[in-house]
């Protein structure tokens, strides 16, 4: 018998694995996403706590199901493409972060990394010229391997460095 997982996911590979909210509890609710823009199955899993569930809300899902702490808070199996999964990064932290609009580079990904890149650098550099260290140093290392993977047209790889990226940026 599939899980529910399995039947939730459409029997799908899983495209990347996210920490997108810092919690130490373990999920009660599993939020199902909307469903893939092309094939069967939801485009992410959403484990969450009973508070998380409610303060993320506006997550689009269509349903959600009870979950006995399989995973903790936070933890989200993500089955979109890369490029998809690049703009949910954008949405979420790396446009808030940097001020770097994807819309504006009309979906270059190459591009959008690369200014992203530039704008951490010259933060970075701030900090170091006032005698300061930044916490923004940790995510240059990942960004640059990430805006590599995506100027070779590999938006899967870029997506996994910009999971490891969002995970420093919560702490920020």
């Amino acid at each position: 018998m599939p899980s529910i997982v399995q039947e939730l996911s459409g029997h799908r590979d899983l495209g990347g694995l996210r920490k997108v909210v810092e919690c130490p509890a373990q999920a009660t609710v599993l939020r199902e996403g909307p469903a893939q823009d092309s094939g069967p199955g939801a485009a992410w899993l959403a484990y969450l706590c009973s508070v998380h569930a409610v303060d993320l809300d506006g997550w689009p899902g269509p349903a959600e199901h009870p979950d006995t702490g399989t995973m903790p808070c936070g933890t989200v199996l993500d089955y979109r493409s890369g490029e998809q999964q690049l703009q949910s990064h954008a949405d979420l932290w790396l446009t808030p972060l940097t001020g770097v609009d994807p819309a504006a580079h009309e979906g270059a990904w190459a591009d959008v990394l690369d200014q992203a890149d530039r704008v951490l650098l010259a933060r970075v550099d701030e900090a170091a010229a006032a005698g300061e260290d930044s916490p923004l140093q940790n995510i240059l290392v990942l960004m640059d391997v990430a805006r590599r993977a995506a100027d070779r047209g590999n938006l899967r790889v870029a997506a996994t460095s910009l999971t490891y990226c969002e995970i420093f940026a919560q702490s920020l």
